[in-house]
């Protein structure tokens, strides 16, 4: 998730809870200012009503309006109980089906040696329609303006942010092997700024370093290769002499394959090393399949020679965007380890569907932990020559092309089984 969509997800979900918080909050205050209104009215009448029964005359009637309002009563027992301020149900004057809410003051007045119970009421239906519509309206303009105010943090948090984002497309661009130099976005934010020459001072550091690292491994290896082939060919002069003894040829046979095996891990340790570096920038869309159908064909005389039988079963028209040289190295590495190792008269099974490459052979358990084939310089103890590099190179190409690669072992058939899924 992206930290704009979280930034608006956290914004949405405070701005919620603080809507439906707020919305019951103002409801509550406008329903209570106005009830706090209408109980200072009835305050009013009650304080008027009590003046009026303290001015009367002896003997007179009780005071009391056309409506029963106030209601006065004299008290000649004990005090009601229910005092104050409460909430009745009358029928609606106008629908007499109807009931409505009244809103009561009671209360005690002594005058003129009696006890009155008077009570003042005071209709509040219409209160609460009013309470209604108030809080509606003002929930309404505060959900508005809530929205509005989400709605324009997030647009100010697009724009504020919109440099970072480009400083990430660079990145995401920025190639070692290629001489353009990323152009990170310029801001008056002074953190965004600060990042932006931070990335641009290690971009080129980094680049230097890469240029030195590559020139010193193509200086290596090249220069390298050179004495290591006038010492081979050296030696295979010396391997044609007849004046060499049966132990002389021995030892010089030894030397020549120590120099042939150091060449071949010369060129892997290179190619490994490029691999990392990522010096192989230019994919293209390659038929999988007629690929490995040629190179099949290649290590046929090799299976043939162990006496492994081999099946294919490659789908027609399988197509892989990668660099051309790394799928070769993919695939003949698969192909060699299978010749390598496969047990004599077992089999090679090579197959290959629209999103997996399964490469199966028969052999004997592995003299290591499985999670240890595909690290470099692991081996098999009872093959010298090898380098212990294929595997690793097969791993750090699938790595490369984010190609998950699974190894597998049926000890019960003594299979060894290499998958690729293909991701398009």
């Amino acid at each position: 998730m992206s930290l704009l969509n979280q930034t608006a997800r956290y914004l949405l979900l405070t701005a919620l809870v603080i809507a439906l918080v707020g919305s019951v909050g103002f409801y509550v205050l406008i329903h209570r200012t106005i009830q706090r209104e209408v109980d200072e009215i009835l305050t009013s009448q009650l304080e008027q009503t009590s003046q009026r029964l303290k001015q009367q005359l002896p003997g007179a009637r009780l005071l009391s309006d056309g409506d029963d309002n106030p209601h006065i009563e004299r008290i000649t027992g004990r005090l009601p109980a229910h005092l104050g301020f409460i909430y009745v149900s009358a029928p609606d004057p106008l629908d007499r089906t109807n009931m409505v809410s009244i809103r009561q003051l009671r209360s005690t007045v002594e005058a003129d040696g009696q006890t009155y119970l008077v009570t003042v009421s005071q209709p509040y239906y219409e209160f609460d329609e009013l309470s209604r519509i108030m809080s509606a309206g003002v929930i309404f303009g505060f959900l508005l303006l809530m929205a509005l105010s989400v709605l324009v943090g997030l647009g100010l948090a697009r724009r504020l942010w919109r440099p970072f984002y480009g400083t990430i497309d660079q990145l995401r661009d920025f190639r070692l092997d290629t001489g353009v130099e990323p152009k990170f976005p310029d801001s008056r934010i002074r953190e965004f700024s600060l990042l932006s020459r931070s990335l641009s001072e290690l971009t080129q550091k980094i680049r230097q370093q890469f240029s030195l690292q590559k020139q010193f491994t193509e200086n290596a290896s090249h220069e390298l290769q050179t004495p290591l082939a006038v010492a081979s060919a050296e030696l295979d002069f010396l391997l044609q002499s007849e004046q060499l003894t049966e132990t002389d040829h021995a030892h010089l046979q030894r030397a020549t394959d120590a120099l042939i095996r150091l060449s071949q891990l010369n060129r892997s340790l290179l190619l490994l090393t490029q691999v990392e570096n990522d010096q192989f920038s230019t994919d293209e869309m390659l038929n999988l399949s007629a690929l490995l159908n040629q190179y099949v064909d290649e290590y046929e005389p090799f299976f043939q020679h162990k006496h492994l039988v081999i099946t294919r079963v490659i789908a027609p028209d399988v197509s892989l965007r990668m660099n051309r040289q790394l799928a070769s190295v993919l695939l003949t590495n698969l192909l060699k380890n299978a010749s390598r190792h496969g047990t004599s008269g077992g089999f090679v099974r090579i197959e290959l569907v629209t999103d997996t490459l399964t490469i199966q052979n028969t052999g004997n358990p592995l003299p290591f932990a499985d999670n240890q084939l595909f690290n470099r310089f692991v081996k098999d103890p009872a093959r010298p020559d090898s380098t212990g590099l294929g595997l690793a190179l097969v791993k750090q190409i699938c790595d490369r092309y984010g190609l998950p690669l699974t190894y597998q072992y049926d000890s019960e058939r003594y299979v060894h089984s290499f998958q690729i899924k293909l991701l398009h």
